[in-house]
């Protein structure tokens, strides 16, 4: 809902430069966001990119609102969605990007968006590196090279404990992170 409502808020603003805007989410949920935005956002003009008949839907990207694909199809697809700029692009349930030398994360990072999204309940499951993937899509060297960000936060805080690293990252990724509580 709140993605929803931030690409309605941008599209009444003009504010996407008449650009769509793009999401990635698993494949059991594309359907599941393209229901949501008919019910709540149904003016918005959705394109669905998925199943086998996907790539007639390429042509109608321009004058999309909102795209929707998947983790599984975007790597696939790269070499057609490579030619498109969205406004915003959003990876719902981000974790998918987790691995930092995953095909599908080397994909999503070559989408061209002006601005860029991760929506995510579970952003670290095993280990900082994580955070450093989903970061690293959201601002390249944000954090440094994943070498730097093992060296001078990972290891001290995962391996020696060291909670003047933990706070100092805590501090650092504080203002980029938004979290609800299921109560919220």
């Amino acid at each position: 809902m709140q993605m929803l409502t931030h690409v309605l808020y941008e599209l009444e603003n003009d504010r996407n430069g008449g650009l769509p805007s793009l999401v990635i989410a698993p494949t059991s949920v594309v359907l599941n966001w393209q229901r949501e935005a008919e019910k709540f956002a149904p003016d918005l003009d959705v394109v669905v990119i998925q199943g086998a008949n996907r790539k007639s839907e390429f042509r109608k990207i321009p004058r999309a609102d909102l795209v929707l694909t998947s983790y599984a199809l975007v790597h696939r697809d790269m070499e057609t969605l490579r030619n498109y700029e969205f406004h915003l692009v959003a990876l719902d349930e981000a974790q998918y990007i987790k691995n930092p030398g995953a095909q599908v994360t080397g994909a999503v990072r070559q989408i061209r968006a002006k601005h860029r999204l991760c929506l995510s309940g579970t952003p670290v499951e095993n280990n900082l590196g994580e955070i450093w993937s989903l970061i690293h899509f959201l601002m390249p060297g944000f954090l440094g090279t994943s070498e730097v960000f093992k060296s001078t936060y990972q290891t001290p805080i995962e391996k020696d404990g060291s909670e003047v690293k933990r706070k100092a990252l805590a501090r650092r990724l504080g203002p980029l992170i938004l979290r609800r509580t299921k109560h919220d």
